[in-house]
């Protein structure tokens, strides 16, 4: 583990890590700080003919914390990679943006095939498990514990809210039925390969067991 004062100098494989994080997260933080003349408000957050005030900035206040957390994680890897070194702070500050990040794409997750494939297709999950197989023992045990509490988080709410609560009956028909109301058919079907079905899947049923 590393003192409070001592740098790590970068290695190749944590190089390779830190500007795969500088690109990507930094990369999506400037585009969603920066997209407000861009954006235009979504189907769902039109109401009576007309983008609601309250659900547009309610959107995007999430949408600015999203940009913030991105940008501050690829803050701290850009800084790894020019300075060549890294403290414990910044490597413990990475693997908190992770876990973080992690909870939430396992709090929800999605129904059917669609879950795994899209748990794969993140950057975070990946980087991650490579954090961790690579340079957890460069960081405090109480971080990796907080990492680990952070993850578990997500799958709890996963098993005890997503699934029970919040899309029922949890399946890819019942989740596509909620997408074409909020988004259109259009937006549905972009994600009908990825998910292995379409719109002929099983539609969902009234009381169906979850």
């Amino acid at each position: 583990m590393l003192s409070a004062t001592e740098f790590y100098p970068t290695t190749m494989a944590l190089t390779v890590v830190l500007w795969i994080e500088a690109v990507v997260y930094l990369g999506i933080g400037l585009i969603e700080l920066f997209d407000d003349f861009l954006v235009q408000p979504r189907p769902w957050m039109r109401i009576n003919n007309r983008p609601n005030g309250y659900v547009v900035l309610s959107h995007k206040i999430g949408h600015k914390m999203h940009a913030g957390l991105c940008i501050i994680l690829g803050f701290v890897a850009l800084n790894g990679v020019l300075e060549r070194a890294v403290t414990r702070l910044e490597l413990e500050l990475i693997f908190i943006s992770f876990a973080v990040i992690m909870a939430t794409l396992w709090a929800t997750l999605l129904p059917g095939r669609l879950g795994p494939v899209v748990l794969a297709m993140k950057p975070e999950f990946w980087l991650q498990i490579v954090m961790f197989v690579l340079f957890r023992h460069l960081v405090r045990p109480e971080i990796l514990g907080l990492c680990l509490a952070l993850n578990g988080w997500g799958i709890i709410v996963y098993v005890f809210h997503t699934r029970r609560t919040l899309l029922k009956p949890y399946t890819y028909a019942q989740l596509r039925q909620d997408w074409v109301e909020a988004e259109g058919e259009a937006a549905a079907a972009k994600f009908d390969r990825l998910a292995g079905q379409g719109p002929n899947a099983t539609p969902p049923v009234k009381g169906a067991a979850r």
